[in-house]
């Protein structure tokens, strides 16, 4: 018994941290084998829409919706709007100054500014997710990063903070957030995240994941398929929805 008890001891020891600790985070992506089978993406949002209502069924905690949903589409925006309310859904925004007619943010979403804040960008305008969509979202998160060794944690949006994807979505974890360092922004190390563990959505689509795997998870839905944006990281050259993998992922590992 003592020797079984030294060598757990041993291993604990050996081993990094976070390969014992298991992430409350669990991608699933539109990839090549999605695309086969239902075809390019983007999809109708009923598409969406199905896969949110699959994963409460699954018993998933939350969503993280990795997709800039902010011109309207017809019927898939309320059957999507409709899934949003089984179960909480952050979505996604961004900064763009150059958007002229960008949506209005709902006044929930945000706070005003303090002279305390720092931010980690500023902006007037936006792709912000259409209105129908904010009334069921959980939140609403920025997500504006350069491929660096700083995500953002806060953000300036017109006249109110908002915060960052990051934030939103480790909140949603109940994960301690240290909202920023200078400049509103959060020190990351890619090569500090654990190898990511992705779900196929066609799997989703065709019931062959285990409950196990999403059950009382967070799910990150996002697109990793033949037009996703590829960027050069210390990990790699990898998708951009990858890249907000491995940055939260290696946040959700250090952040404590």
């Amino acid at each position: 018994m003592r020797a079984l008890v030294w060598f757990l001891s041993l291993i604990c020891l050996v081993l990094p941290a976070h390969s014992w600790a298991e992430s409350v985070f669990v991608p699933v992506f539109i990839d090549a084998r999605t695309e086969a089978k239902l075809g390019p993406f983007p999809y109708d949002r009923t598409v969406y829409a199905d896969a949110l209502i699959a994963f409460e069924k699954l018993g998933a905690k939350g969503i993280v919706l990795k997709f800039f949903i902010d011109q309207p589409k017809g019927n898939g925006d309320e059957a999507l709007a409709a899934a949003m309310t089984k179960l909480p859904v952050i979505l996604q925004a961004r900064c763009d100054d150059t958007e002229a007619n960008p949506n209005p943010l709902d006044a929930r979403l945000s706070v005003p500014v303090t002279i305390q804040m720092k931010f980690a960008v500023t902006c007037s305008a936006g792709w912000i997710p259409l209105p129908r969509l904010q009334k069921s979202a959980a939140n609403v998160c920025f997500i504006d990063q350069a491929v660096a060794d700083a995500a953002p944690m806060l953000e300036r949006y017109q006249n109110r903070a908002v915060k960052s994807l990051y934030v939103c979505a480790l909140e949603l974890a109940r994960k301690p957030v240290r909202v920023a360092d200078a400049g509103g922004t959060r020190k990351v190390g890619l090569a500090k995240a654990p190898r990511l563990d992705v779900i196929s959505l066609v799997d989703v689509v065709d019931g062959k994941i285990d409950r196990a795997r999403i059950a009382g998870k967070i799910i990150v839905f996002g697109y990793d398929g033949a037009k996703a944006s590829m960027f050069d990281t210390a990990i790699g050259r990898i998708s951009a929805h990858r890249v907000f993998m491995a940055n939260l992922l290696a946040l959700e590992m250090v952040g404590k």
